[in-house]
């Protein structure tokens, strides 16, 4: 066997206790350069060829040992408590509306809830074993295609409650409310090509914000707007420009967003910032939805008013004040418990951006903060009196077979730049 084959079939047998075979190039790489550079030391100290790559050979050791040394280093990491959660949330969705089915008896709720997690169990285990910085490439397509159908949806969609919705066939798609999901996604990869190219400039961050945040503002559905403009403003702090930058850009952001509102904003919508901080200043008027779930809140016993009991005299139990219903029936201990349970899934999120090193993986991270956490928290906030009421569904556990294989894809998402942490930087590399 010669220098060459020998060394070969050390490197071999190290990638043979490797299962994660993505790293294999990677490793293979360098260990060549490894032995290489040994090699040569050593005959320059006067060694001969096969010697010299005998005792490289010998220096690094039993090539099983050090195969499963990297085979631990480099295998893919589960966040379990992230996938704990999630499943404890869903579970407690499932309950919620199984009591609100009883209740009402005139919807499968659970029925139809159970298909979206089914669906969106499969969309996150598919998701989960990609590898999600293909999805970069696709970013610009993402992007203007996002533009378009939602352009389409303002254009020629079917309006419903006063907001157009997407028709593929005859079922509407609340494409609006999904579309800040889209668009963040996108930007993400846009912002690392840029940061990459180092092409990150503002008047570049200003021309792809200002036009789906027009287009959202004519949507009529306020909150895709907030969470589209929270989220943009995450992956800009995220992306880590200069300080000049980043406070030029900031201040045109409000700029934009206080000269939009100022212009298109309705007057109902303006009056609910003013009426959020006078809460009972109309009971029976504006503000009887949020004084209904307050009330519905405060006549909850310490643990509410058991399973299966109805609630008349809120909207949207479903969704909207989902929550609402939920401390009603089960009792405020349980409702801070759920709330506990929001601020860990933030905490474990934070936790991941910071191990992820990949640039891109931590920028879509940080968007999917803003992306889970804004309706989450708001949705909690408005049954309470603490912000404006709004339409939005409270993650994983409002009804919405849409928003449910939505939220599980993103969270597949989540899961797989974790699980690739440790292996992305190497996969570059090489």
């Amino acid at each position: 066997m010669n220098e060459n084959k020998r060394t070969a079939y050390y490197i071999k047998k190290v990638c043979d206790q490797i299962k994660n075979k993505e790293v294999h190039p990677a490793i293979t790489l360098e260990l060549e350069n490894h032995f290489a550079e040994k090699i040569e030391d050593y005959r320059e100290a006067g060694y001969k060829e096969d010697e010299a790559t005998r005792i490289a050979i010998a220096e690094m050791g039993d090539p099983v040992d050090v195969g499963r040394h990297l085979h631990q280093a480099h295998k893919p990491r589960m966040e379990w408590g992230i996938v704990s959660i999630v499943g404890i949330l869903l579970a407690i969705g499932l309950v919620t509306l199984y009591s609100l089915h009883i209740a009402e008896d005139n919807r499968n709720l659970i029925g139809r809830q159970l298909v979206g997690i089914i669906i969106g169990t499969v969309v996150l285990v598919a998701i989960l074993f990609w590898d999600y910085s293909k999805l970069k490439r696709y970013s610009k397509i993402l992007y203007f295609g996002t533009m378009i159908l939602l352009l389409y949806t303002l254009l020629a969609g079917r309006p419903i409650a006063g907001i157009q919705y997407l028709n593929i066939g005859d079922s509407p798609l609340h494409f609006i409310g999904i579309s800040p999901f889209l668009f963040i996604v996108a930007l993400a990869g846009i912002f690392t090509e840029w940061k990459e190219h180092k092409r990150y400039t503002i008047v570049k961050l200003i021309s792809y914000f200002l036009p789906p945040c027009l287009l959202l503002t004519l949507g009529e559905y306020e909150f895709a707007v907030f969470l589209y403009v929270g989220g943009y403003i995450a992956l800009v702090i995220a992306a880590k420009p200069k300080k000049l930058v980043k406070l030029s850009l900031l201040s045109m952001v409000f700029a934009c967003v206080g000269g939009t509102v100022y212009l298109f904003a309705k007057p109902y919508q303006l009056d609910r910032l003013f009426y959020i901080l006078n809460t009972y200043l109309e009971p029976d008027g504006r503000d009887y939805i949020t004084t209904q779930s307050l009330n519905a809140i405060q006549s909850a016993t310490l643990w509410g008013q058991g399973f299966g009991a109805s609630l008349d005299a809120l909207p949207a139990l479903e969704s909207d004040y989902i929550f609402a219903y939920m401390v009603y029936i089960f009792g405020p201990i349980v409702g801070i418990a759920f709330f506990i349970l929001g601020v860990m899934l933030l905490l474990r999120l934070l936790h991941a951006i910071r191990k992820v090193k990949d640039v891109y993986g931590s920028l879509l991270l940080s968007g999917m903060i803003v992306l889970f956490f804004t309706p989450f928290f708001w949705s909690i906030f408005m049954t309470v009196g603490l912000v404006p009421p709004i339409t939005v569904n409270l993650p994983f556990v409002g009804f919405g077979i849409v928003h449910t294989v939505l939220q599980m894809a993103l969270i597949g998402l989540v899961l797989n730049i974790y699980r690739r942490k440790d292996i992305q930087p190497l996969t570059k590399a090489s």
